[in-house]
């Protein structure tokens, strides 16, 4: 299917619903069963009283009264929780009712340094006090190159920037006292991910965990490392080849897990526009459906299976622009694609404040940058939320800025009652409501100049896509640079500012590099060499003959490392390279 078919499903959607303004506006009977409707909607939302005295709805809803403007409202935006998902995919999001929420927070807090050790210790950290246990792993450059610690090339990346991650016997140690089923996990890995979620499923049956109730997800969008990041090992298609297999496995033995996060948070932080990052993350996203249901897998069940990842900014299209990627989605899933379970229908999201925002000059200011795009994304009630530390221009996150960035979320679902006493206030206002119809129509201009070059893969294939982000990330230095773009303390109110020379940085001493690298060269040597090898030829002869790749790294990743399951597989598919 290529994006036309999204265009016109879309198209045609908006003439549906001017149809229904039209036939409100004539249709006496119809006017009488919408207006019943409303009743019955408003009616059943309820309301209480504030500590302040006064008595507000649980979900705030237009006043309006004419048909005309209920078919409108209906079906630009839909109630909460309903089709098209505009405001939210779920009825009373962040809501706090007799003390309790009825879904889970959001947040979901980023960390990954040194060793598996010292990660452990702060996901332990990040816990403390929070209602929902939702980690977030970052890794060091060796993991996301498929290299070992013990890589004499690469010793001074390991564990900079990230956890290093080589062996099984890592993956139970960062994640040990977290293999319970009310904890989910998200990985930030691409090229070598089939191997880290094979070690962590294994990791966690080792610890008595069903892989039916494992929870979280693994990032696997090779799409976006060739849009953006460029950390992919393997060619694209034989990438997104990879990435199917364990997306096909986890649909069948790992239910609650998601193995592909479709992201364009790293497409936003090279430089894309809001309107380039919401477009190009979609076509994207459409991709992998295509590809699942090419191995005949249910489109419902595809829908279910794909959660995406996106940046909120600064950038005031952010205040609409997850509603406007969800009203996209659930009309081309519905519509185009023939999904008739909501469930697939409703676009799930994970959204992280841009780190493209922080500076290091007045690096104090960061946090009320962050405070601000936070609230931004939770507007468009994402189902979780990162925000970033103050002091990451900088450093890997120290642990009292990481406290800071976590409190920044628990104050505003907490304290602040825009989020906790009532949904939606802001849902359908008309400034937002402008940059919603804008951002949906920009998104479909996208999809149409796409379409011309010969669909997404022949656009990444002639450079389109990155050819877009490189000229917007141009323009925003030269905006930065001229002043046009306001930054407080770099370009306004800049005379008398100083580089922040206060923050601590963290760096990882050599001596516990020394000791990730000693750790893997002992775990290699007690293996079985009989035992490698066979792991090994198990993996290249399921590339070869088309198999299921990620049931084979399974089957082989107690004893292949990680650097070993890489070189395995780049001697069947060759290396990624880069196109210029």
């Amino acid at each position: 299917m290529t994006l036309s078919k999204i265009v016109k499903a879309n198209e045609d959607y908006d003439r549906q619903v001017e149809a229904s303004v039209e036939r409100a506006l004539r249709d006496e009977a119809y006017r009488q069963e919408l207006q019943k409707a409303w009743r019955e909607k408003t009616g059943a939302i309820g309301s209480r009283p504030l500590p302040t005295g006064i008595e507000l709805p649980l979900v705030a809803v237009p006043h309006i009264d004419h048909p005309a403007q209920v078919a409108r409202y209906l079906g630009e935006w839909g109630f909460p929780g309903e089709f098209p998902y505009g405001l939210s995919i779920y009825p009373r999001a962040f809501l706090i009712v007799d003390g309790k929420r009825e879904h889970e927070e959001p947040t979901r807090i980023f960390a990954g340094l040194g060793t598996p050790e010292m990660t452990n210790r702060r996901f332990r950290y990040i816990v403390q006090g929070q209602r929902s246990k939702r980690l977030s792993t970052a890794f060091d450059t060796n993991t996301l190159l498929g290299r070992g610690a013990d890589d004499p090339d690469y010793f001074c990346d390991v564990g900079e920037g990230g956890v290093s991650v080589s062996t099984y016997r890592d993956a139970l140690d960062l994640y040990d006292g977290f293999f319970q089923d009310d904890v989910s996990v998200s990985m930030t890995i691409n090229g070598p991910s089939l191997w880290m979620t094979a070690a962590r499923l294994q990791a966690a049956r080792e610890r008595g965990q069903d892989w039916r109730k494992i929870r979280g997800t693994s990032q696997t969008d090779p799409c976006k490392e060739d849009d953006a990041q460029n950390e992919l090992l393997f060619p694209l298609d034989k990438s997104i080849k990879l990435a199917m297999d364990m997306f096909e496995w986890c649909a069948r033995e790992a239910p609650l897990y998601y193995p592909i996060n479709v992201s364009g948070y790293h497409i936003e932080q090279k430089g894309a526009t809001p309107m380039q990052q919401a477009a190009f993350t979609l076509a994207n996203g459409f991709v992998y459906v295509e590809e699942a249901l090419a191995r005949g897998m249910n489109v419902n069940d595809v829908g279910r299976r794909l959660p995406f990842f996106f940046t909120s900014g600064m950038d005031i299209e952010y205040v609409a622009l997850l509603s406007a990627v969800r009203r996209v989605w659930a009309v081309a899933l519905r519509d185009a694609y023939g999904a008739d379970d909501p469930a697939a229908q409703k676009l799930k999201a994970h959204v992280q404040t841009s780190g493209r925002s922080l500076y290091e000059r007045e690096i104090l200011d960061n946090i009320s940058r962050t405070a601000l795009e936070l609230f931004y994304a939770l507007l468009n009630y994402p189902q979780a939320l990162h925000s970033n530390s103050y002091d990451e221009p900088i450093t890997t996150p120290t642990e009292g800025a990481v406290r800071i960035a976590s409190d920044a979320q628990s104050i505003l679902f907490e304290e602040m009652g825009g989020f906790k006493d009532m949904m939606g206030y802001l849902g359908d206002a008309s400034g937002r409501t402008r940059i919603y119809r804008g951002l949906i129509d920009g998104i479909l201009d996208y999809f149409r100049q796409i379409d011309e070059i010969g669909g997404v893969r022949q656009a990444k294939a002639e450079g389109f896509f990155r050819d877009e982000i490189a000229r917007s990330s141009a323009l925003y230095g030269e905006q930065v640079h001229d002043g046009t773009r306001a930054i407080v303390a770099v370009n306004r109110y800049a005379e008398g500012r100083q580089e922040n020379k206060a923050v601590p940085r963290v760096e990882i001493p050599d001596d516990v590099k020394r000791k990730r690298r000693d750790d893997v060269l002992r775990f290699k040597a007690r293996r079985d060499p009989g035992k490698v090898r066979d792991g090994v030829r198990r993996l290249r002869s399921a590339a070869e003959k088309g198999e299921n790749v990620f049931e084979a790294t399974l089957a082989v990743v107690k004893d292949v490392t990680i650097d070993e399951w890489t070189r395995a597989l780049q001697e069947v598919y060759g290396v990624y390279r880069r196109r210029i």
